[in-house]
């Protein structure tokens, strides 16, 4: 059974959080890593007060993720007993990443995905988005004029939209690196960068769990999420607004590059070991090594980086053969 006097704590009193997410992101994605960093045996007692105190959140949410993950056969649910895990927490690592909840990223995702499998019309409209996915007139709305103010879609003509082809392009990938190369390293040495060991730590659990999956399940997909967790929680350790979004907006522009082609697993295996090695060159407190480590790790994946195919040519919904 969890109890609340088993749960991790900080030196502060406070529970750990094992999310990247500082506590906004999706509650269930947020249960399952709680579950997986913990390592909780089949049959665990999931109660809804430990939980909320674990996830710093009230028991509603809580019972509200229960609930799905008892849909997905996740969770028992026994009459006056409460809820029980059903699986090995390590089999749920890939598992968190498959439950989406539909703000504007996750959409943005689903958009992608289908766009490149080809079962999303182009150009598509605010209507198709609202029939495809069930989302509201508002929703579709904004994912559109947020993406539209990217330059991530484009409007062909009133009410119809495609994706940029720039970014579908080879030009594209290069100039991505061209600006990580002028930014990322730079985080690092910033005034207020300031290491979030919580973060760190969190980070390094799921690029060790990545890295111990059998080999069909570390997908593109999967792997590009991981990736762009890095990345953000070193922008969010620079603790410097502007260059955090430049990052979060990148992510989002270059997942199209990432998700088009099929893994490269030997690349997969060095990028999540490099990053490994900049996280500890963080954890120790040499900023200057951590900032050549990272731009060694974006000159070796330019340098690696094959030629794509244009995007609609290959249709693949699967993910990116370099990460970085």
């Amino acid at each position: 059974m969890i109890e609340r006097s088993h749960l991790p704590t900080r030196q502060n009193g406070s529970h750990d959080r094992p999310a990247l997410d500082g506590g906004q992101g999706p509650i269930v994605r947020r249960l399952l890593n709680y579950i997986v960093a913990n390592d909780l045996p089949i049959g665990a007692h999931l109660t809804e007060q430990a939980l909320a105190d674990a996830l710093n959140v009230s028991r509603t949410p809580v019972r509200k993720a229960l609930v799905q993950l008892h849909a997905e056969g996740i969770v028992e649910k026994i009459a006056r007993r409460g809820y029980f895990l059903e699986r090995p927490a390590q089999a749920l690592f890939a598992a968190s990443f498959e439950f989406p909840t539909f703000d504007e990223d996750a959409l943005f995702e689903r958009v992608a995905l289908d766009y490149l499998n080809g079962s999303l019309p182009t150009p598509f409209s605010e209507q198709d988005l609202i029939a495809h996915y069930e989302v509201s007139a508002r929703l579709a709305r904004a994912v559109i004029d947020s993406l539209s103010e990217e330059k991530v879609i484009v409007q062909e003509k009133a009410g119809a939209w495609r994706f940029n082809p720039f970014l579908l392009t080879n030009e594209a990938s290069w100039a991505s690196y061209d600006y990580r190369l002028a930014t990322e390293p730079q985080l690092f040495l910033l005034p207020t960068f300031s290491v979030r060991r919580d973060l760190v730590r969190a980070c390094r659990d799921e690029h060790i769990r990545l890295l111990t999956l059998p080999t069909e399940q570390r997908t593109g997909r999967l792997a590009f999420k991981v990736d762009a967790t890095f990345h953000e929680m070193i922008a969010t350790c620079a603790e410097n607004p502007f260059f955090h979004s430049g990052v979060v907006q990148h992510n989002r522009l270059r997942q199209l590059l990432e998700y088009r082609d099929a893994p490269d697993e030997s690349r997969m295996v060095i990028w999540l070991k490099e990053h490994l090695d900049i996280m500890d060159a963080m954890v120790s407190g040499s900023a200057t090594e951590a900032s050549e480590l990272m731009r060694t790790h974006l000159t070796n994946a330019m340098r690696h980086r094959r030629r794509p195919t244009p995007l609609r040519q290959t249709r693949k919904s699967g993910g990116g053969a370099e990460r970085s």
